[in-house]
């Protein structure tokens, strides 16, 4: 047993240092010896290009002399899981299934729904060597690797696939921006302009034995509606998941947009901005691409934001794990809300934010872009988050709603960097703005008032209000009691008349 645990501990010493940096062994199993396949467990890294995770893991099945399997599951149980996230996640599932079964390497895909509500992952793990998958640093998923290794005895293996910078090398949590761009600017130069090496070794395809769920066989809707989430969040019909559509993206936004991103990017108004988050949050897209490419391109603002403000969220979440209690804010900012917790305020209900019927055309219309689109200008989304301080009861209250209706509508929400915005809202990575005001005390103030007045709001309500299809159909309900109000409701709230 002793000198198969030593042959992982020698297949891990002798991976390239591009992969030796990003992975790490969080558990040194006890079945190596039983173990039949290296086991990759996929769900924040659904591509097959630069991908240091399935790098590792063929890496690992070539040296251990072992079959290789991927397996993905989409759960029910993921909090604010629905059709529009489940979607999302199927498209690329679909498209990732097609393209490992082109490389010649096994994949298994299994939805949990009715009749099929099985601990798949924990049935194969249990019949593995070693476990490779994703580091991703949040704490939702840290439980569920947790359990993982605390209901099996099988070597863990995590590798960072999220950032330029690996998480562990950045070595804590930065509070502030230039701090963090000054500590890892070393590890940015030497990584920003370098080319991924392809990985050429060949592997065993795993002997499955279980039935794999083939999804172009399937309607992705019926699926979905099989499955016990939310359903009253709908798909983003413009937003298709998967590497094909977020490559595309990103193409048409460096050949048209990347040139003049400095100085549109604030422009709410316009299409200045890249609308990657949602592929990068799913790792349907390679990050160190999408830098190599903004580099080559000279383009500095652009990497500012993908590198130091995404990368500090992604570390700051890997060191931290309070993301939703006060205790997560500096001590400034702690002492700041709380002095002003008593200031008069406005409180709205939840049902009046997410439905957009605050009475501000600005946050309102950025509310809508969430409901219809999934997506917030990030620009927006700063005014948008602070102003919810206002209408809540306390910086507690306002944390948690802004978590909710962040992660709920967003196709980047559950994301470090969508926490990084969010906590930004209530002080955190930044200073003290004084003199005090009311409600927000010395955090940084952003007035929705001031902020429609230097943007086309008209301009923006337009773009918000676009048409989600072509052509967009009129429904009727007739007669049909609660149920058809709240199919009404949905409906309405989902851009349709």
């Amino acid at each position: 047993m002793e000198n198969c645990v030593d042959s992982l501990d020698l297949a891990l010493r002798q991976l390239h240092e591009h992969l030796s940096e990003r992975a790490h062994r969080r558990c040194r199993g006890k079945r190596l010896l039983a173990g039949r396949r290296v086991l990759y467990w996929t769900h924040h890294a659904l591509r097959v290009d630069e991908n240091p995770a399935l790098d590792v893991a063929r890496h690992l099945a070539h040296h251990l002399n072992l079959p290789l399997l991927i397996y993905q599951g989409l759960s029910e149980r993921y909090r604010f899981a629905s059709d529009r996230h489940h979607t999302f996640i199927l498209e690329a599932a679909r498209e990732l299934q097609a393209a490992y079964e082109k490389l010649g390497i096994a994949y298994e895909f299994y939805l949990d729904r009715r009749g099929h509500r099985q601990p798949r992952l924990a049935q194969l793990a249990l019949s593995s060597a070693v476990v490779v998958t994703e580091d991703f640093p949040l704490e939702a998923t840290k439980q569920w690797t947790d359990r993982l290794i605390d209901t099996n005895a099988t070597a863990v293996v995590l590798v960072d696939t999220a950032c330029v910078a690996p998480m562990r090398l950045v070595g804590k949590a930065y509070d502030r921006a230039f701090a963090f761009r000054q500590a890892t600017s070393g590890l940015y130069r030497q990584r920003v302009d370098r080319e991924w090496p392809e990985c050429q070794l060949t592997v065993q395809p795993d002997a499955m034995k279980g039935e794999t769920l083939q999804l172009g066989k399937h309607s992705l809707a019926e699926l979905v509606a099989q499955c016990d989430i939310d359903h009253s969040v709908g798909p983003v019909s413009d937003t298709r998941g998967g590497s094909l559509a977020g490559y595309e993206r990103w193409r048409s936004f460096r050949k048209f947009a990347l040139r003049d991103y400095a100085s549109r990017r604030n422009r709410i108004e316009f299409d200045g901005v890249s609308r990657m988050s949602a592929y990068l949050h799913y790792g349907m897209v390679s990050p160190l691409r999408l830098a190599r490419e903004a580099s080559a391109d000279g383009a500095e603002k652009y990497l500012d934001e993908l590198l130091v403000w995404r990368e500090l969220a992604y570390a700051f979440c890997y060191y931290r794990n309070d993301l939703q209690s006060e205790s997560i804010l500096p001590s400034w900012a702690i002492a700041t809300l709380r002095e002003h917790a008593n200031d008069p305020r406005n409180i709205l209900s939840w049902e009046c934010l997410a439905r957009a019927r605050s009475g501000s055309r600005l946050w309102d219309a950025a509310q809508r872009s969430l409901l219809k689109h999934g997506e917030l200008h990030n620009n927006v989304r700063m005014t948008w988050g602070k102003a919810l301080l206002s209408w809540s009861g306390d910086h507690q209250d306002a944390l948690e709603r802004l978590v909710d209706l962040n992660h709920r509508f967003a196709l980047d929400g559950r994301d470090p960097a969508s926490y990084g915005g969010i906590l930004w809202c209530l002080g955190q990575f930044d200073r003290p703005f004084p003199p005090a005001q009311p409600i927000l005390g010395t955090v940084r103030p952003r007035p929705l008032e001031q902020h429609e007045r230097r943007t086309n709001l008209a301009a923006y309500e337009a773009r918000v209000d676009r048409c989600v299809a072509e052509p967009l159909p009129r429904i009727a309900m007739i007669g049909t009691g609660l149920g058809g109000l709240m199919c009404s409701r949905i409906l309405e709230d989902h851009g349709f008349s």
